[in-house]
This record gives C-alpha cells, sequence and structure tokens, in this order.
C-alpha cells in the first residue's frame, strides 16, 4: 500500500505546480512612487570577487541596476577595486583587504549591510575553506533579506540551526544544487523527483529557491512551487546566473517579497533573453542580458 502511495502523492504534487505567466508577474512587480527620491526604491549590497573572477559581482551589479535598484554598493577584494571602478561608473565600489574574500572583512561588511535593503554573497568568491568561514559569520549575523549564488550556497552545510533570522533565497544551477543536497539530479532527469527534493528542501530550511535550468524551479519556504519556462539555450552563456541574482536582489530591495521577487526575476529574465535570441541569434553576451531586462520589462507593462 505504501509503494502505491508514494506515486500517487508525486503526482498530485506536480499537479499543484503552476505556471509563471506574465499577467501575473504584473501583479506583483514592485510599484514605484512617483515622489520618491534616491535611494527610496532599493539599495543593493553585492558581495562577491576574488583573484580569479573579477567579473561575476560586475554582472550582478549589472542585474541589479538595471533592475531598477537606486544604488547598488558592489563589495570586492582589493585586487578587484580597479577594474570594478573603472568599469561603470552607475557602480559604488568599495574593497575589503587581500585577493579573496575571509575573516579580515567580515566586520566592514556586516557594518555596511546595516545601510541596505537587500544583499547578495557569493558572485566569484571561490571556494576556499576562509571564504566559507567568513561567508558562515556573515550570513548568520545579517538582519536583511539576503540571495546566496554560486559558491556561497553551499554554506547551509556548515550552518546548523534553521530558520535564519533573515529571508533567504538561494539561486543554485543543478550541480550546485547537487553539491548541496548530495543527490544526483540530471538536468534530463525526473520532474516530479526535482519537485519532491526541491520542495523538501525548501521547507526543511525555511528558505526560497531559484532551481536553474532549461525550465526554472522556483520553491517557497512554505513548499509552494512554480515552474518559469521563458528563456533559450543561448542563456548558458557565462555570467548570466550572476546577473539573474543582481536583478533578483534588487526586485527583493524594492520591495518585493523573496518568493515574488524569484518568480519575477526567472520570468522576466527569460524574456530578456527571447528577446536577444531574436536580434542576435545565440551570440549575446551575459552583460547584454543585463542591458536588455529593462526592455523586457517595459514589453510586460510591468
Amino acid at each position: 500500500m505504501a509503494e502505491m502511495f508514494f506515486p500517487i502523492c508525486v503526482n498530485i504534487l506536480c499537479q499543484m505546480v503552476n505556471e509563471i505567466k506574465t499577467s501575473d508577474i504584473r501583479k506583483i512587480y514592485p510599484r514605484r512612487d512617483p515622489n520618491s527620491h534616491k535611494g527610496m526604491n532599493g539599495k543593493v549590497m553585492i558581495v562577491g570577487g576574488s583573484i580569479e573572477y573579477f567579473g561575476a559581482p560586475i554582472l550582478s551589479s549589472l542585474g541589479a541596476l538595471y533592475g531598477g535598484a537606486d544604488l547598488v554598493y558592489t563589495f570586492v577584494p582589493e585586487c578587484n577595486f580597479e577594474v570594478n571602478r573603472s568599469l561603470y561608473p552607475d557602480l559604488i565600489v568599495r574593497s575589503f583587504p587581500g585577493e579573496h574574500l575571509d575573516m579580515k572583512a567580515v566586520t566592514p561588511i556586516l557594518e555596511f549591510a546595516k545601510k541596505c535593503d537587500a544583499i547578495l554573497i557569493g558572485p566569484g568568491i571561490g571556494d576556499r575553506e576562509d571564504t566559507m568561514e567568513a561567508v558562515l559569520r556573515i550570513v548568520k549575523s545579517l538582519g536583511v533579506t539576503t540571495v546566496l549564488d554560486g559558491e556561497a550556497i553551499q554554506v547551509f552545510k556548515k550552518i546548523k540551526e534553521v530558520p535564519l533570522p533573515q529571508k533567504i533565497v538561494i539561486t543554485p544551477h543543478h550541480n550546485e544544487f547537487e553539491n548541496l543536497t548530495g543527490k544526483d539530479i540530471k538536468v534530463t532527469g525526473s520532474m516530479s523527483n526535482k519537485i519532491v527534493l526541491l520542495r523538501t528542501i525548501a521547507t526543511d530550511l525555511k528558505i526560497n529557491i531559484v532551481l536553474k535550468g532549461p525550465e526554472d524551479l522556483i520553491a517557497s519556504e512554505l513548499g509552494e512551487i512554480m515552474i518559469n519556462r521563458t528563456g533559450n539555450a543561448g542563456m548558458t552563456v557565462g555570467g548570466s546566473g550572476d546577473v539573474l541574482s543582481g536583478y533578483l536582489t534588487g526586485l527583493i530591495a524594492q520591495g518585493a517579497e523573496p518568493f515574488a521577487a524569484c518568480q519575477i526575476a526567472t520570468h522576466l529574465f527569460g524574456r530578456a533573453g527571447d528577446n536577444l535570441l531574436k536580434i542576435k541569434g545565440y551570440g549575446f553576451s551575459a552583460s547584454d542580458l543585463a542591458f536588455e531586462i529593462p526592455y523586457a520589462v517595459m514589453a510586460a507593462r510591468c
């Protein structure tokens, strides 16, 4: 009897998964007060970079900026400071000592985080042990909604007490999710198995999850599952996930609830990619995707 019960439950759960529609996005997109002033529409802090990866935090910052956030603060190691500062005058760049994130950076990051509405940690940080210890200390001490991307997602292997005080979003691709869970979920694997595992992790850890893939799966901390089908194979280009995580963080900073921000970001980011496919074929870059976000938002009439 139990052998029959599990497949039935899985089938019911899969039937409860709703596809994200543009009409739904319009209802939950954060609205701007026409009388607002600088800083009222989102202050975002992005912590990332290392001697190996200087571009990832820039791409995340562009995602937040072109997603509508007022102020984007990019915190990077001092070895990345000059290149980050020189590329885009729109970004406010701060540095911490050294060539990668470690414990020396924790205090200044936590102090500055108090001024921000949402924090993204992870783009380009690498997987050094001292980096992960610093991420653990930062995440456990933050008081604002936090998005974790890249290697920072693995901090949940070290966190013993959940839920954390702040709202959390993680944005893994399939390999990062497998690394976190220890479960094998191939891109071509069973959708039902992915949904069950995703829901279990989200509700156990009390976090929101964007599982990136040909079809994005989004889970809330309460176990609600949504699926996004916008986007195309051109979006496998390196750095696209960094742009997405920055866009998502910017939406949260502008007032969107984390689960709503996950839906908005995946759907409209996919539409940005679909727009570029019509113009450039598969020859577009991650920065192209960031620059296309406002046009996708406008076309969706959000």
